[in-house]
Formats: structure tokens, C-alpha cells, sequence
């Protein structure tokens, strides 16, 4: 009996401390967030189960937005017009800038980002400083024309390093 007293007396002061009140009101605000969470999460794994059980073996995830965008580059440099060539190196090149930028490089620009990068932190990189050197002539010299070689080679750098950080699926060499 003594024992049941003891925590009783302490229930009741930790009743009357704010403190307490506070922390149990946390504690109830985390729970409440985490079964919402839980509940997203099924949902979501619930309608790709019955996506993929109901369309069959070929269902596939929708493909994200940068997905999307290279398969446009892709198209683009298919075309082979010179148009269509700068285009889809200035898309190259804004791809990998967002990426860059998303994962935490520092620099205003592509150019900056690329100089305070190291060879140990992306693979290729001086083929990547090409990529920018070449986005600079594009868009300084409205002369300046890519053929479908530079832009294949452009290409194929940036969507290894976009693979790489499983942002596409690049299935270059």
C-alpha cells in the first residue's frame, strides 16, 4: 500500500506542474502527427498495390518531373536541328545547376558551383565545366552552334551524374 500512495502522491504533483502538462501535451501533439503519417504512408502503398494489381505487371510509378524533362533533352537532341541541339544543352545544363543547388553546393551560379567542387565529390568533372563553358556560348554569341556530337557528349555527362543521384534513369553508357 505504501508503494501505491508514493506514486499516487507523485501523480498528483506532476498533475499540478506545468511543466509536465506541457511535455504530455507534446507528447500527444508527436503522437497525433505520427499516426498521420502512418495513415499517409498506407494510403499511398495501398493505391500503388491496387494500381499495379488492377493494370497488371505493366504498371509503372508515375516519372518525376526531371524524368520528364529528359526525356524531352532526349527528343530534342533526336531532332538534330541547331535549335533544338541549344536548347537541349541549356536544358542540360539548368538540370544539373537545380540539382547541384538542391544538394547543397554553394555559388550563385553553375559555373561558381563547379569550381568549388573537387574531383573526389562528382566524377568527370571537367566535362561538366564544358557543359557550362558551352551554355556561356550559347547564350552570349547567338552565332554560336552546337553540333550532334558536342551535344550527345553533353548529354551523356550530365545525365551520368543525374543518374547518380537518382534524379533519371540514364541508361548511357
Amino acid at each position: 500500500m505504501d508503494f501505491l500512495n508514493s506514486l499516487e502522491a507523485v501523480n498528483e504533483f506532476l498533475n499540478q506542474s506545468y511543466l509536465f502538462r506541457a511535455f504530455k501535451f507534446f507528447i500527444g501533439f508527436y503522437l497525433v502527427v505520427m499516426v498521420l503519417i502512418i495513415i499517409g504512408i498506407l494510403i499511398r502503398i495501398w493505391n500503388d498495390y491496387t494500381a499495379a494489381l488492377f493494370k497488371g505487371g505493366n504498371y509503372k510509378p508515375e516519372i518525376g518531373k526531371f524524368q520528364k524533362r529528359w526525356n524531352k533533352v532526349n527528343q530534342q537532341i533526336e531532332k538534330g536541328s541547331s535549335d533544338n541541339l541549344a536548347v537541349a544543352v541549356l536544358e542540360c545544363s539548368q538540370m544539373l545547376n537545380e540539382i547541384l543547388k538542391a544538394i547543397g553546393y554553394e555559388g550563385d551560379s553553375l559555373g561558381e558551383r563547379l569550381n568549388k567542387l573537387s574531383p573526389n565529390q562528382i566524377n568527370e568533372i571537367e566535362k561538366l565545366k564544358v557543359v557550362n563553358e558551352v551554355k556561356n556560348k550559347l547564350v552570349k554569341d547567338s552565332n554560336f552552334k552546337v553540333n550532334q556530337k558536342e551535344a550527345e557528349v553533353i548529354r551523356d555527362a550530365v545525365g551520368k551524374v543525374l543518374d547518380n543521384y537518382e534524379v533519371i534513369e540514364f541508361n548511357g553508357e
